[in-house]
């Protein structure tokens, strides 16, 4: 029954005692009436102790279950190293754990499950209401455009402006219309200030052979367009070079086509970028107009300076020059013309249900610079969240975790199963953060997300919501099974490392949905007498 208004609190203030007792009156209950309350609060009892039984007895023959999945299914004596672990997002209680060649405190890669620890430890720093400016300010006196970048990974997102209609270069003519209302005039100076974060813009440990392509791209603290360009590629006769077309478009870029069109067999167009340059080469053959090829930029702040530039050029307002701000330099910003903000919650869910990892990284350095003050950094980004994790869970914490970067494209990052199951309960507990950080996460069912392929044999009748993460030998799946009647939520993680090429990938995912699947059926209520049984995966023998 809804109460109309608001419903009255009661305090447990002597000063206010006396007044509302005398506000109240209370009837004295009849004897008949006491005993029909009395047996009411019996039968309640007992309907919660069979209930607290029965749940019980789900929880532990929820860990039998998942130790069967390993024992006797395909990955039984398979030479990898496996460790999970569920707990209850309530109590905290651990529902389930072990592994197999390793259990649910042995250090691991995580891949990109890194992104759970990453995302919500820049979640802890910024706050829920945190907004990214990316500022764009004219200084009169000095005569200079200055363009400030805050760290956001999303400015100029092809995916996000695609969902509002726009393209990357709308927010070029968006930029340089404004300039022309404030008036800016030809041969002023234009200025990139991406100082926030530090210029180390790719970690050491990332795989060089993988530099060019768009999951690995530099970190810079004014990023556009994911920092990648697209190039688009349009037969012509068989035997000669393809047409290219770049998007945003730019005609100064060093661009070798090597490629060749082809009417017959397959189409592999590609392209590699030289260490360190602009100097891109497409390669392959070329069929037919199809994807473009995406490739990483270096120095991604000069690059979009150029960009501007020469928009505000086409405009009849060309730049005497542009530049990066000098490392000790104090720029004149002046007033601002036009800003782009973007919210937390929209990077978060780019970094997690996306599984983005320029934007794991923008979180990391990102937290490092607000709470050190120094241009973020690798460096100074795990120390800070190092010191989340430890105020949070506690000093056991740092024997659990080894902070390499924040996406988790590093094979030197090492996280347990136990601490990543903590940190997602820690979220869970925390109401300021616990609805932004789950509505990032990719979700079951979804069409978007790195779930979208996941559990097509499973009949789920929890809500899921998780993150997964792959590395070459490497599997994750960590996240929240949640009934939606009750409630009643529990927490997973699952790690895989040492997979031998032997093993199909595949066997390891149906181990991790299958275990999904075992804590949907140990928090939903059993299915009426005579109902079709629930699809499931495969155990597979």
């Amino acid at each position: 029954m809804e109460r109309a208004g608001p419903v009255p609190r009661y305090h447990n203030d002597p000063a206010t005692a006396p007044r509302l007792a005398g506000m109240v009156r209370v009837k004295e209950a009849e004897p008949e009436a006491e005993e029909q309350a009395l047996r009411r609060a019996r039968l309640f009892v007992v309907a919660i102790a069979l209930l607290v039984t029965v749940c019980s007895g789900a929880l532990a023959q929820l860990d039998i279950e998942i130790e069967g999945l390993l024992s006797s299914g395909r990955l039984s004596g398979a030479n990898c190293k496996i460790g999970y672990i569920v707990i209850d997002a309530g109590s905290g209680m651990v529902l389930a754990e072990g592994g197999q060649s390793a259990d649910a405190d042995e250090q691991m890669i995580p891949a990109s499950n890194m992104k759970l620890l990453t995302s919500a430890a820049a979640l802890a720093v910024f706050g829920a209401e945190y907004e990214y400016e990316t500022t764009l300010s004219y200084d009169e006196a000095t005569n200079t455009v200055v363009v400030t970048g805050s760290g956001d990974p999303a400015f100029g997102d092809p995916k996000l402006l695609h969902k509002m209609g726009l393209d990357p270069d709308d927010v070029l003519k968006i930029w340089v219309d404004a300039l022309v209302e404030a008036g800016v005039p030809a041969g002023a100076e234009l200025i990139v200030d991406d100082r926030i974060f530090d210029t180390q813009r790719v970690h050491p440990t990332w795989p060089r052979e993988q530099l060019n392509r768009w999951y690995c791209c530099e970190v810079a603290g004014l990023n556009f367009h994911t920092n990648y360009v697209s190039v688009y590629t349009y037969p012509n006769a068989p035997g000669e070079a393809p047409r290219l077309r770049l998007a945003p478009p730019a005609p100064w870029l060093d661009t070798r086509n090597r490629a060749t069109s082809v009417d017959t067999g397959k189409h592999t167009a590609w392209a590699a970028r030289d260490f360190e340059t602009n100097k891109i080469t497409i390669n392959g053959r070329v069929r037919w107009s199809t994807d473009p090829v995406d490739v990483t930029l270096h120095d991604s702040p000069t690059h979009f300076a150029h960009l501007l530039s020469d928009r505000m050029k086409q405009a009849g307002i060309e730049p005497s020059g542009f530049r990066l701000a000098g490392l000790d330099e104090d720029v004149a910003v002046g007033k601002p013309v036009h800003v782009v903000r973007t919210s937390i919650a929209t990077v978060l869910e780019r970094c997690n249900a996306d599984s983005y990892n320029l934007y794991a990284e923008c979180l990391l350095k990102g937290i490092g610079n607000k709470i050190t003050g120094a241009p973020g950094s690798w460096a100074n980004g795990a120390a800070v969240m190092r010191m989340i994790l430890l105020e949070r869970l506690g000093t056991a914490t740092g024997q659990g975790i080894i902070v390499a970067d924040g996406s988790g494209m590093s094979r030197e990052n090492r996280v347990t199963p136990r601490l990543i199951a903590e940190w997602l309960r820690a979220v869970h507990q925390d109401a300021q953060m616990r609805e932004v950080f789950l509505g990032s996460l990719a979700a079951a069912g979804n069409s978007e997300g790195t779930l979208r392929k996941r559990f097509k044999k499973i009949d789920l009748g929890c809500k899921v919501r998780a993150k997964t993460g792959y590395l070459t030998g490497v599997s994750a799946m960590s996240g929240y099974v949640t009934n939606p009647q009750s409630g009643r939520t529990a927490i997973f993680s699952i790690i895989t490392n040492e997979k031998p090429n032997k093993i199909p990938l595949a066997w390891i995912r149906q181990f991790e949905e299958q275990v999904v699947d075992e804590i949907d059926n140990s928090l939903m209520p059993p299915p009426p007498p005579g109902s079709p049984k629930r699809r499931t995966v495969n155990a597979g023998n």
